[in-house]
């Protein structure tokens, strides 16, 4: 049994611990500072053990990240020691940590989003030399490659084997140069390959099918360990006319600071913590799975592209990033859901601009909620928003459309519109029988497999006349008041807030 150690070393930023942060280390720098940074020394094991921390966590709804000081794997194949056995877990957790990325309010979040992905606000990264990229401390050869030092984690029971399930993966298509990033994931099947899921309409799948076309193998690196913004970025899907490198300047407002990988023609971002070189095999496959999908029930096991790794290069003591996924909540989930949040209300609104926010309120859009411009809205409204969604995302089934009065980040306030403003004969409508997702266990089975039933529910306040509880108002605390309590919080309690 792995036994507890000193620290190796303090959590310093690498520029500086506020926004925006330019490294992991400079966020976990700030989180720290704010007692927001949980710290635990005693030996954790990447095989499961940390995976039920991280969903305990989130069962308790914490804004915390979680650092494992001294990881280990139980794993047979796996001898994971240091410097290799640090990893965090949790950075994106809680919407509050997508405050931190953006600096902005909650409130704000959408409209921030839509504000600087504009084209003229939209920054190129800038190169910097190696001597000034940490991620180039330690260079690893292909010979000397071996995955089962890592501490690459299984957080689920049944899953396949250890899984990179936060990898931000680098590429470049070979005819336009455009590049391309976003999370993959890495089924680790051996010390010097991973399986690749890559589906059809992601933007790799175009880069991949143009190499596979000429007979050859797609040069990829992956990133492990990256700034909170990047993550953001990587799990939303951006316009292919705006690369996600020029879209991180924009919501930053600074170039990102990015260094030429070792073997490629690739750029990756400089204060990555480790950077996996290697190549996508053109007519190689290998089995991938089980894996815990964001269903909460795992997916089966399919042959699927593998990832060949030529170079390692990573910081001296470098941190592995880790995220838990499968049944919500879970930090996977929720990441890709906030890209999947911003984006799809960009391009919903810029159709229909009555529409003020869209969330995913549980398993990557089964359950969606739309919310309208209250003062704008008109008759057949909400039922026109909630097909637009849900026909512009396959994976989109229940909508629920409410008003803007309705905290869409609020599931209490949600749910609370749906049971107060809705009636199941004139607020439901049902559309059978369209594309939908594979993954939904609930889809019919036998050769339909894809095939959806979609709902839109209009839980938005009905029009005049009002029933009498309409026209009494919402109950609730004095406004005035409430505020003056929100505002005085502290002075409340003796020994801080509760």
């Amino acid at each position: 049994m792995t036994t507890a150690r000193k620290r190796p070393f303090d959590i310093r930023p690498d520029t500086r611990p506020n926004w925006p942060f330019q490294s992991l280390r400079d966020y976990m720098s700030y989180l720290d500072e704010r007692g927001r940074m949980l710290h635990v020394d005693k030996p954790s094991d990447v095989q499961f053990e940390i995976g039920a921390v991280s969903k305990k966590l989130m069962e308790d709804g914490s804004d915390k990240a979680c650092m494992f000081w001294n990881a280990h794997s139980s794993h047979p194949d796996w001898h994971v020691a240091p410097p290799f056995d640090v990893v965090v877990d949790g950075t994106h957790r809680h919407v509050r940590m997508v405050e931190d990325a953006f600096n902005v309010s909650r409130d704000e979040l959408f409209e921030t989003w839509i504000d600087r992905l504009q084209p003229s606000k939209l920054l190129d990264p800038v190169i910097v030399d190696r001597s000034e990229a940490p991620c180039k401390e330690v260079v690893i050869p292909e010979e000397e490659v071996d995955l089962y030092k890592l501490p690459i984690d299984m957080c689920t029971a049944k899953m396949g084997g250890p899984f990179l399930s936060k990898a931000v993966c680098f590429t470049r298509h070979p005819d336009t140069g455009t590049s391309n990033f976003a999370i993959y994931r890495l089924h680790a099947k051996g010390p010097k390959h991973t399986g690749i899921l890559i589906v059809p309409n992601q933007h790799v799948a175009s880069v991949y099918a143009k190499y596979g076309s000429e007979g050859k193998n797609m040069p990829m690196c992956a990133a492990l360990g990256v700034d909170p913004m990047m993550s953001v970025i990587s799990g939303a899907p951006v316009p292919t006319d705006s690369p996600e490198e020029r879209v991180w300047g924009a919501m930053t407002g600074q170039p990102l600071p990015m260094v030429k990988s070792e073997l490629y023609d690739i750029n990756v971002p400089a204060y990555a913590e480790y950077i996996l070189e290697g190549e996508v095999v053109h007519d190689l496959r290998d089995s991938e799975g089980p894996y815990g999908e964001y269903t909460g029930y795992y997916s089966g096991i399919r042959d699927l592209p593998v990832f060949k790794v030529k170079c390692i290069t990573h910081r001296k003591q470098p941190i592995y990033e880790s995220v838990t996924i499968g049944k919500p909540p879970s930090e996977g989930n929720f990441l890709v859901e906030m890209g999947f949040n911003l984006e799809m209300t960009r391009g919903i609104r810029a159709y229909l601009p009555e529409v003020k926010a869209v969330r995913s309120l549980m398993c990557h859009g089964l359950v969606t909620v739309v919310q309208i411009d209250k003062k704008r809205r008109y008759k057949g409204l909400a039922f026109r928003a909630g097909h637009m969604v849900w026909s512009k995302k396959a994976l989109v089934k229940n909508v629920l459309v409410i008003d803007d009065d309705i905290d869409i980040w609020d599931n209490d306030d949600v749910w609370w519109a749906f049971a107060t403003h809705t009636q199941a004969h004139k607020s439901v409508q049902i559309v059978p029988d369209v594309s939908g997702c594979r993954l939904d266990p609930s889809e019919p089975f036998g050769g339909e497999e894809g095939v959806s039933c979609k709902m839109v529910i209009d839980c938005t306040e009905p029009f005049p006349p009002y029933h009498a509880p309409y026209m009494r108002g919402v109950a609730g605390p004095d406004e005035e008041t409430y505020k003056r309590v929100l505002e005085n919080w502290d002075t409340y309690w003796e020994n801080g807030a509760p």
